[in-house]
């Protein structure tokens, strides 16, 4: 009797040579960017060590120091332009696997026939698409563990005034396990869409579509997935939110806690922060301090795979009936 394992083995190496070339080509496309991430890390330290080199800090006021600094701050331009563009591409490959599970793993052996070929020869279809993810899974899943580990690594080499940020879209989906999470939903969600349409180009558009929205969606709200320090503080005091945090939003209430009322001090004739404070009102502020990085990311993480697994229950009911 075969096990579940050596069931998995023939289709395997199945996909394994009919994309032995895609597969490559992903493996050296990954190989290119942690060289390019290594390399934008040197440059933000040579450029650190150019600056400290002429004797000089952004805050210097000599004017032997003009020169250098701008020279500082346009490489550092550069380089933070480098990593942001480097975050698009590591959130984004979720959706272009999406679309490769979809279209040429799955949807292609409909159009052309090779599916009645695969189910033939003594592979189960639950055998025949397990290979096909598991097969995806494990090199993807290891190529963005990588790369996300070095783009947060690469990052850290940012220096002021261009720090690394991590509340921002291209840092926070691009590092943590939020990228990996991302991934495993993409391939449910591929796989799940072209088994649904088993055509090769509808079904890939639609993967692509879904994996985008899925991520566009999150974006959006995942900073409420956690709760927010919220806080109060006298009109002229100092925000109480510490460096780093990430402030989702801010503005008036009335000493008491309620909100301000429509209009107040609008009209008025005095300056309206005199104004405000005749009326005993207060500054409020919702935010995130960075400690809240990892709870944020484990929440958004723990909803992407909930979401992956409902995709594969769907995907696998759909492969019995059609099997039926």
């Amino acid at each position: 009797m075969s096990t579940p394992v050596a069931s998995l083995r023939g289709p395997a190496r199945v996909v394994l040579r009919l994309h032995r070339r895609t597969l490559w080509a992903a493996g050296a496309a990954v190989a290119v960017g942690i060289a390019g991430l290594v390399a934008v890390a040197l440059l933000a330290d040579r450029a650190a060590a150019d600056l400290a080199g002429a004797g000089c800090t952004l805050s210097s006021d000599t004017s032997s120091c003009f020169a250098p600094a701008r020279d500082f701050v346009e490489r550092m331009i550069r380089i933070d332009q480098s990593l942001t563009y480097a975050g698009f591409a590591l959130i984004a490959l979720p959706a272009v696997v999406a679309a490769f599970v979809a279209g040429p793993l799955i949807a292609r052996e409909w159009e052309s026939g090779s599916i009645k070929l695969s189910w033939s020869q003594s592979t189960s279809p639950a055998a025949w698409l397990a290979a096909r993810l598991v097969t995806s899974a494990v090199p993807v899943v290891a190529g963005i563990v990588v790369l996300s580990a070095v783009l947060s690594w690469s990052r850290t080499h940012l220096a002021y005034p261009f720090p690394a940020v991590w509340e921002q879209a291209t840092a926070f989906g691009a590092t943590g396990t939020v990228p990996v999470a991302a991934a495993l939903l993409a391939l449910a969600l591929g796989a799940l869409a072209g088994l649904l349409l088993r055509r090769t180009v509808p079904a890939l558009a639609v993967a692509l579509a879904a994996s985008g929205l899925v991520a566009l969606v999150l974006s959006t709200v995942r900073f409420h997935f956690w709760p927010m320090v919220k806080a109060t503080y006298p009109l002229e005091g100092a925000s109480p939110a510490p460096k780093w945090s990430y402030v989702v939003e801010e503005g008036y209430v009335m000493a008491g806690g309620d909100p301000l009322p429509v209009g107040t001090c609008s009209t008025s004739s005095l300056n309206f922060r005199e104004c405000l404070a005749g009326h005993d009102v207060q500054n409020y502020v919702h935010y995130h301090p960075a400690s809240h990085y990892w709870p944020l990311q484990l929440v958004e993480t723990g909803i992407l795979l909930a979401l992956a697994a409902l995709a594969l229950f769907a995907a696998f009911r759909v492969l019995r009936r059609l099997h039926g």
